[in-house]
Parts: structure tokens; sequence; C-alpha cells
């Protein structure tokens, strides 16, 4: 579990939940069916109309990505293996690390450095890889948008909430008994929205893009080393480069 996730999370929900406690009416007054219809159903009825089936499914393994610990391995880390790499093959040859290579599990690393084994040339490892770079860029970009739309789609359904609520108050302002339920479908529907959008789907969001970054900075890293390693670059020059890149991640 990621700590920073759940402690925002937590922090976030909690602080409400004891706001609402402070308040000294409990949380019945807080609890509104037809407000929950609008906001979360609204919610996800408008996801579902704006997304591809396939790509909802994939919805619960995203935010799993989001709660959990990121698995990318830090660039200087990385930089490291890959100078380590281009070192046993310049001094042994390619086929020395094929056995360390198939034990990786980092997988694009793993099939970066497996593209140098078989003997593959710059030019053809780099757009493959690019390619495989791209794609995962693209997959990402899909899982974001949908919780940045569901983000914003939960604040609109609050405030088409509190509209249906001050349209139902004011239908009814000869009947005193009834302007507490609409008013309370009116306010509670504004604080569902803003919550689901910006404790929910806005954490979920901002997470995902966070390790989206990080990972397409190793590929990137990865891609890099693994074309001057097959451009058969000294030692030296792949150290520079892969430090300037690193200087320029830490920055």
């Amino acid at each position: 579990m990621d700590k920073g996730t759940l402690v925002g999370l937590a922090g976030g929900w909690g602080l409400v939940a004891l706001a609402i406690i402070l308040g000294g009416v409990g949380f019945g007054p807080y609890i509104d069916i037809p407000s929950v219809v609008i906001v979360f159903g609204g919610t996800l009825a408008v996801t579902a109309g704006q997304f591809e089936g396939d790509d909802l499914k994939k919805l619960g393994a995203a935010a799993k990505v989001a709660l959990n610990e990121s698995k990318v391995e830090p660039v200087s880390e990385l930089v490291e293996k890959i100078i380590f790499y281009a070192t046993e093959i310049k001094k042994h040859g390619v086929m020395h690390v094929e056995q360390k290579v198939n034990e990786e599990t980092n997988p694009f690393f793993k099939e970066a450095f497996q593209l140098l084994v078989d003997g593959s040339k710059p030019e053809v490892i780099e757009p493959l890889l690019e390619n495989k770079l791209e794609h995962m860029s693209k997959r990402h970009g899909t899982m974001i948008s949908i919780f940045g739309n569901m983000g914003g789609t939960a604040g609109a359904m609050g405030m088409i909430g509190t509209l249906v609520g001050l349209v139902a108050m004011l239908a009814n302002l000869s009947d005193p008994a009834a302007v507490g339920p609409a008013m309370a479908v009116a306010l509670l529907t504004t604080m569902y929205g803003a919550l689901v959008g910006t404790l929910l789907a806005g954490v979920f969001e901002s997470k995902l893009e966070q390790k989206h970054a990080k990972e397409a900075t190793a590929c990137e890293v990865i891609i890099s080393g693994a074309v001057m390693i097959a451009a058969e670059e000294s030692i030296g020059n792949i150290k520079m480069q892969l430090n300037a890149i690193l200087v320029d991640v830490e920055e």
C-alpha cells in the first residue's frame, strides 16, 4: 500500500467526519438517498456512456496501481544497472549477459536487452521500444482520463442535484414539511459531488499521473541505454549521457 495515498485518503475523509461530529448533529442529517442516487448513480452512468466497456473493466486494476507502492526502479539504480550491463557486454560480449537478462523482472528492461542479446541494431531497437512506450502511455492516459472525467462529472452532478433540490423547494414553499428534504437534496448533492471529485477520483487521477511519469522516464532511460550499447558507444559516453538524464530527473 502506498502510504502517501493511504494517509491522504484517510486524512481527508477523516477530517470531514471530524467536522461532522464536531457539528453536533451526527451523521444522520448528512445521509440523503436522492443525493446519493444523483451523484453516484449519475457519475457512473455518464462515465459508462463516455468510455468503452473494455477500458471501464480495467478501472479496478488502475485503482490498485494508484493505491499500491510504485514498482518502478529508481532512475539512479536503473542507470547503474545499465552501466553494469554495458561494461559486461564490452568486456565479455553480449551473450555473457543472456542468463542475467532472462532473470530480469522489469518486462520493459528485459525486452530491451533481449533485443541486444538477439543482435538487433540501434535502428531496429529504438523504434520498437518507442512504439511500446507510446502504447503504454495511451493505456495509462485512458485510465487517468477516466478518473479525471469522473471527478468533473461528480461535481457537475452535484450542481444538477442542487438545482433539482431548489426547484423542489420553491415548488413547495407553501408546505414547510417539504422544504427541509428539498433543501437537503440541494445542499448534500453539492457536498457529495465535491467529496467524490476531490477525495476519491481526484486522488486516483493525480497518483496515476505521477506513477505514469516515473515509469515513462524509466522506459526512456532504458531505451537510451539499450540504443547506445547496440551502437557500441564507449562506456564513458554511456555514463555521461545517462548521468545527464539522472541530473535532469533529480532537479
